[in-house]
């Protein structure tokens, strides 16, 4: 594996997106109607691929987030594992005006057992919502490219996240809100019948 610069700053900017998808997906509303921010509160979890750049091989991740919405505003808490060690913390803060979204975010990942330091990055989110999709940009700063991000709504309960820097796809995950256990209703005691005759 690459240890440049370069290549740090790429893996730190798309490690920052992560947190910036929250944000979109916090933005869609299905055709016809109008999804509330608090709707959203909440956790949610998630399964897929992602890597740190292009050029690592993409692993099987497992993602959860907890939501805190008002009607106008968004704060999120992201961590993501990988089946490789690739582990990811993101805080993800936006502000909603009409179908535009902006904020910012900031993420700490490290590959564990790698014997690495975590790495932080902070960059900004600027996004717009169309229909059931959002699409929005996080912004890092000095060489870093940018990253794409595209948030489908599959259901009112579920959406699809990939996102995508210099043509190549970084993290695909679906996410979805955990489906809350049966609890078992109590069985009431059967009692014995007695035949009055």
């Amino acid at each position: 594996m690459l240890n440049s610069a370069p290549l740090h700053r790429l893996r730190t900017a798309l490690g920052t997106t992560l947190a910036a998808v929250l944000a979109g997906w916090l933005a869609l509303t299905p055709a016809g109607a109008e999804t509330l921010l608090t709707e959203f509160n909440g956790r949610w979890i998630g399964s897929g691929t992602d890597r740190d750049s292009p050029l690592d091989d993409a692993q099987p991740t497992q993602c959860q987030t907890n939501v805190t919405a008002d009607f106008t505003h968004m704060t999120s808490n992201m961590e993501c594992n990988g089946s490789a060690g690739l582990h990811k913390r993101v805080h993800l803060s936006i502000a909603f005006s009409g179908n535009k979204f902006t904020g910012s975010t900031e993420q700490i990942s490290v590959v564990r057992g790698s014997g690495d330091a975590p790495e932080r990055h902070a960059g900004a989110v600027v996004g717009v919502r169309k229909d059931d999709r959002a699409e929005f940009e996080v912004k890092l700063p000095g060489l870093t490219p940018n990253a794409h991000v595209v948030l489908q709504l599959t259901s009112p309960t579920s959406f699809a996240m990939t996102i995508s820097t210099l043509g190549s796809i970084l993290t695909k995950v679906d996410f979805q809100r955990p489906v809350a256990p049966v609890q078992p209703q109590p069985i009431a005691p059967v009692q014995p019948r007695t035949n009055k005759r």
